[in-house]
């Protein structure tokens, strides 16, 4: 008997190894585009390690559905060429060629419970913390990588040349709603010379000191201050703020939010149960998944793995409709027990099936 679990076994961990490199591929070149935008601010390196981080926020998924195709193509292809008929007429169960997949997805729901749990939080926390979030967001709030930097208060600073080896900005005109000065009464001034430390340099606790040389107004030819000189001072924490990202349930790990939800000390404990029962749906996904699987195979061994393939589609649509259903009745049943719709859905789903194929 182990001689044939041994056979499937392997024929499933190719498959499903072979699967999961395609997809996860996929979905790696997918997100470059959201690496190199959010690494702005940062370096080529910053760009790559966000990208890995948004990619492995999906391996849980890629990793059931892999299992799930895996398992419908092996054993489609068993049915085509009558294995499974010969392993029925050696009065051999199914139960028992089942058992192959059935122990591949217990291993990935121990994996998955463990990767839901403790991974996907730390992985989800640290994807928007690659660079510095205050000196990331300043980055982008000031857009420092473009000729038109916007300061607080309404003021626009425009440049045309960028001295290659200070990066100081000369030949600027800044544009302002109320007089940047009580020395300066037009609301346009211009600068011959803007300078303010780079972004490596900032900290978070400090301000960015803006150093404005040969300010001079349009209606005056020689500096309008003494010294031509103007030092404007911008809290960084004030830019890093804006369109801050808070943290999430999403990024804490189940223990730590367990603890709080019973010592009473979280914000919204029903949310937060929710949470903990929808990573626990996942986690049981591909074990759910690997019956489903087999007898989708064995019924559709007279019309191909194409076929096979598409109706194991209505098992993983049951499932996600279940995780958007459950968030939709969390809002308005405000009942944490909406987490394990997904798995009550794919049930009604695969418990006819599975018994209907099996007692055959």
């Amino acid at each position: 008997m182990w001689r044939l679990h041994r056979y499937y076994l392997k024929e499933l961990a190719v498959n499903a190894a072979i699967t999961f490199i395609v997809l996860f591929g996929v979905v790696l070149i997918s997100l470059v585009y959201r690496g190199i935008q959010r690494s702005q601010g940062g370096e080529l390196l910053d760009a790559a390690k966000i990208t890995l981080f948004w990619a492995l926020d999906a391996v849980p998924h890629l990793l059931t559905i892999s299992f799930l195709i895996a398992t419908v193509v092996t054993y489609t292809r068993a049915a085509q060429d009558r294995e499974l008929i010969a392993v029925r007429a050696a009065g051999i169960s199914p139960r028992v060629t089942m058992q192959s997949a059935v122990l591949v997805g217990i291993m990935l729901s121990v994996g998955a419970s463990f990767a839901n749990h403790y991974m996907i939080p730390a992985v989800h926390f640290m994807k928007y913390r690659v660079i510095k979030e205050v000196v990331r967001s300043a980055f982008i709030n000031l857009n420092l990588g473009s000729d038109r930097i916007k300061l607080p208060g309404g003021r626009v600073l425009t440049f045309r040349e960028r001295d290659t080896d200070t990066q100081d900005m000369i030949d600027c005109t800044v544009y302002s709603p109320t007089p940047i000065s009580k020395d300066l009464k037009s609301r346009i001034i211009f600068v011959d010379r803007v300078s303010m430390p780079p972004p490596k340099a900032w900290d978070a606790s400090s301000d960015i000191q803006i150093v404005l040389t040969g300010v001079r107004e349009p209606n005056l030819g020689s500096a309008a201050l003494e010294g031509g000189e103007l030092r404007i001072s911008v809290p960084l924490d004030q830019i890093g703020s804006a369109g801050g990202r808070h943290d999430k349930d999403e990024d804490v790990g189940s223990d730590q939010l367990l603890a709080e939800i019973m010592r009473g000390v979280h914000a919204d404990p029903r949310r937060a149960t929710y949470t903990l029962f929808r990573r626990c749906s996942f986690a049981l996904m591909p074990a759910l998944l690997a019956p489903i699987g087999f007898c989708i195979a064995e019924m559709a061994r007279h019309r191909g793995r194409v076929f096979a393939l598409m109706l194991a589609l209505v098992p993983l649509a049951m499932f996600y409709l279940g995780e958007v259903l459950g968030a939709r009745f969390l809002i308005s049943t405000n009942n944490p027990w909406c987490g394990w719709m997904p798995v009550v859905l794919l049930s009604v789903v695969g418990v006819p099936l599975v018994w209907r194929q099996l007692r055959r």
